[in-house]
Order: C-alpha cells, then structure tokens, then sequence
C-alpha cells in the first residue's frame, strides 16, 4: 500500500515537473515573437500570463489526457448598446487560450470540427458552430473555461481548468486586461454597466 501510495505521488509530481517544464520550453518559442514589430500590450500577450500562471499553479494535470476549451463568456450582459467588440473579447481569449495550451503539449481538442471540409465560393472550412454538422460524442478529460467582467478601465479574466466528469477543479487564474486591447480607450466607456461609444 505504502509503495502504491509512493508510485502515485512520484507520478504526480513527473506530470507536473512535465507541463511546468513544457510551459518553460514553450517560453522561447513564443517571445520570438515579441522580438518582432509586434506590440506587447496585446490581448494575446494577456492572455499568455493567465495561461502560464493556470498551467504553472497545479500539479495535478496529466498532460496525456485531453482537453476542451470553451468560450470565456461575460458574467453580465449590459441593458445598454453592447460593441461587436465585447462578444469578440471572450472568442479571442478563447482562441488565444487554445493556442497557449497547445503551444504547452497539452492534447487539445477542436470540438467544432466537422467530419469533412466545406467547400463554397467564399471559403473552405473545417469548423462550425451549428450542432448538427458537428460529431455528437467528443468527450475530454478536462475542460478550460472562464468568465470576464467588463469595468471602466480594464476587464477581469478568470479562468479555469475543471476536471471531467467529477467536475473538480485542478487550476484557476485571474488577471485584469486593459480595455485597449481590444478597441480605442477613448471611444469607448463603461459607466453603470453600460457600454458608451464617443464615436468614430
């Protein structure tokens, strides 16, 4: 029982040497790019602390099981005009998010993969978000989620890692991300939970 008990903590503490390891690996790949024009102060770049510190903060991912990222959704709607931008914010977390954990060797799973790629005039594509074109059994062992709090200067990005299907969760994170990263400081306000535009 003793040696059992042993084996499962030396496999634990592997797994999290691994993906901290994978994490500091994948360090160098991703700051070439800041090297280039590319300015820092971008939501991707935001994105990489939220993801480095939920990846670097647990030891309890096992980075041969697979994994699921969700829309990183708004806690609140407001009553007011909303931009085209505040529904992008959550999909381009998402998106950044899928990047990062791939970028770290996780087993990433696209579940809006259709079977086979559409063809039209306009475009050929592989992914869709209409149910009845996509595979109805995708399961994973874990599923990455999160929510955002739109404020009057910056948005509060909690995110985390849920283990399925006993619904625990193995890593969390938290971080403010500007408002400009994602449109004009100036022309665009949040005042009693409504979005105001100052124009364009």
């Amino acid at each position: 029982m003793r040696t059992l008990c042993l084996m499962i903590l030396i496999g634990t503490l592997a797994s999290g040497c691994a993906l901290t390891d994978l994490m500091d690996e994948s360090k160098d790949l991703i700051d070439v790019t800041a090297t280039n024009d590319s300015p820092s102060n971008t939501l991707h770049r935001h994105v990489e602390k939220l993801a480095r510190q939920l990846l670097s903060t647990s030891q309890l991912i096992d980075i041969s099981n697979t994994m699921a990222v969700g829309t990183i959704l708004p806690t609140m709607y407001s009553n007011g005009e909303s931009l085209p931008s505040h529904l992008a914010l959550g999909l381009q977390i998402h998106e950044s998010l899928m990047t990062f954990a791939t970028q770290a060797g996780l087993k990433v799973i696209e579940y809006k993969t259709m079977p086979n790629i559409k063809i039209s005039e306009q475009a050929d594509k592989m992914l869709s978000r209409q149910l009845n074109e996509l595979n109805p059994a995708i399961t994973a062992d874990y599923f990455l989620t999160g929510t955002y709090t739109l404020q009057e200067n910056n948005c509060i990005v909690n995110i985390r890692l849920i283990q399925v299907p006993g619904n625990i969760i193995l890593a969390a994170a938290t971080d403010y991300v500007p408002n400009d990263v994602m449109w004009s400081q100036s022309k665009v306000t949040l005042k009693n939970n409504q979005i105001y535009r100052n124009g364009y």
